[in-house]
């Protein structure tokens, strides 16, 4: 590594703790000289990561119950076919009893 990359890595982590020293101030400014309008900003971020996690529950559950259904229908055909044999079994029994 070269010392001019070295140098632009150590400037960009001083940057980044500078750009965070800076939103912390801002977050502490706000709640002091606008509480309202925080509480507010706060809330609408919270009720954002509310739907974000609901969203992700109801994807969630919309997969499982497709599965469910997928295995439900799986079962319907089997026990159909089971219906089906068993039907003409007893349909070729009636006739060689009738013979």
């Amino acid at each position: 590594m070269t010392s001019q990359q070295t140098t632009t890595k150590i400037r960009a982590a001083g940057q980044f703790v500078e750009r965070r020293r800076a939103r912390e101030l801002a977050r502490r400014a706000l709640w002091r000289f606008a509480p309202a309008y925080a509480r507010r900003r706060s809330g609408r971020i919270g009720t954002a990561a509310t739907v974000q996690r609901l969203q992700a529950d109801f994807e969630q559950l919309r997969e499982r119950h497709t599965e469910q259904i997928e295995r439900l229908e799986e079962l319907v055909r089997e026990l159909v076919l089971t219906a089906e044999t068993l039907r003409r079994d007893i349909a070729r029994r009636e006739r060689r009893d009738e013979v």
